[in-house]
């Protein structure tokens, strides 16, 4: 026997699926308010290869992953077991932040209709309404930090 209420229960209960609720609708409005949908253009996909990481990573210190299209050399370099093989596509999307023109990279190998995706497929994106550069299509786990392409400018 429990030493609550039923009633105590049932107000729990009920709490918790509000919270559980509020949640979403709260994730919803931030997703609407902060990122505009654009249908574009895949104009590149390339298959990128770099070496896994540590299991344990220490957050802001360990650095980037340094991707590369030459997978032959890090299978040589580290075996097949240590580097990871990820597709990455291209785009142009216009900011709603500015109104100009950027390309945009996410990780992703499927397109919209679940087929594997082609150079010239559309695909739906949603890019932030308040920093120019930043898009996402909220499946795609090239928002984490070490998925980040950057340019050989950057990197330096």
């Amino acid at each position: 026997m429990s030493k609550f209420s039923p009633k105590a229960m049932l107000i729990a209960l009920v709490v918790m699926m509000l919270v559980v609720v509020l949640l979403f609708v709260s994730w919803w409005v931030i997703r609407i308010a902060l990122y505009a949908p654009q249908t574009v253009s895949v104009d590149r996909v390339e298959v990128l290869c770099s070496k896994r990481p540590p299991r344990r990573q220490i957050p802001f210190i360990t650095p980037a992953r340094q991707w590369s299209s030459d997978c032959g050399a890090l299978w040589r370099q580290f075996g097949r077991s240590h580097v990871s093989e990820h597709t990455f596509i291209s785009f142009v999307y216009t900011s709603p932040a500015d109104n100009k023109s950027y390309r945009g990279t996410l990780q992703r190998s499927w397109n919209d209709q679940n087929q594997p995706v082609r150079t010239g497929d559309r695909i739906e994106i949603e890019a932030s309404r308040l920093m120019a550069e930043t898009v996402t299509d909220w499946s795609s786990p090239s928002i984490a930090a070490e998925n980040v392409i950057r340019t050989p400018a950057a990197v330096k």
